[in-house]
C-alpha cells in the first residue's frame, strides 16, 4: 500500500498505464511517472538541505507550518 503522496499518484498511473494499450498513452503516462520521481527526488534533497542549514526559531516556525519540515 503506499506510504506517501507521490507513492500513490505513481500507484494510480502505473495502473492506468498497464490498462493502455496506445503506444503514445502509454509513453506520456511513462514520462508522468518519471517526472513525478523527479520532483519526489527534487523535494527530498530541499529538506536534507534545510536540515543542514541553521535557520532561527521564526523561520523554522513558518517553514514547520507550510510542511516543509518533518
Amino acid at each position: 500500500m503506499p506510504k506517501t503522496t507521490y507513492e500513490t499518484i505513481d500507484t494510480l498511473l502505473k495502473g492506468v498505464q498497464d490498462d493502455v494499450t496506445d503506444s503514445e498513452h502509454v509513453f506520456k503516462l511513462r514520462t508522468a511517472r518519471q517526472l513525478l520521481v523527479l520532483l519526489h527526488e527534487r523535494e527530498d534533497a530541499g529538506r536534507q538541505a534545510l536540515d543542514e542549514v541553521e535557520l532561527d526559531a521564526e523561520a523554522r516556525d513558518r517553514l514547520d507550518r507550510l510542511g516543509y519540515l518533518e
